[in-house]
């Protein structure tokens, strides 16, 4: 049996497969987005314009209509923040310990989208850091 490899140096560079697929940032999206929202433009002509398949600019607006397609801000969102006084030492005698070692640990609760998390003891910079970046991305 006699097997030759093709010369593919020519079809490789017409073959689509082989090419990078483009990716376009929120603040591209958005901004083609907004151009089709003018009176009297042609979804069509700026997606050739911009080079994009007509069916993802249509679904671009679709989701821009819906408000799924939001550009991240480069500002710090503010959290609201709730201070609330410790409770006197006398209170409880049973929680007594308990409070004491959860107050010199430390504790932060966070309310966020319906989801409540408690972190206990000593936390870290970086990995509440992570969890804020994840969060912010829901």
């Amino acid at each position: 049996m006699d097997i030759k490899g093709k010369d593919t140096s020519v079809a490789a560079g017409l073959n689509w497969r082989n090419k990078t697929r483009r990716r376009y940032t929120p603040q591209q999206r958005l901004a083609m987005v907004l151009e089709c929202a003018g009176p009297g433009v042609s979804i069509s002509e700026v997606a050739q314009r911009n080079r994009v398949n007509t069916n993802l600019l249509f679904k671009w607006c679709r989701l821009h209509k819906g408000g799924q397609l939001v550009v991240p801000s480069t500002s710090v969102p503010l959290l609201p923040v709730t201070v609330v006084r410790p409770k006197p030492k006398g209170a409880r005698r049973g929680d007594g310990a308990r409070a004491a070692a959860a107050s010199s640990a430390g504790a932060i609760e966070i309310e966020l989208l319906g989801a409540r998390i408690y972190l206990r003891g000593t936390v870290s910079e970086a990995r509440l850091e992570a969890v804020l970046k994840a969060l912010a991305r829901r």
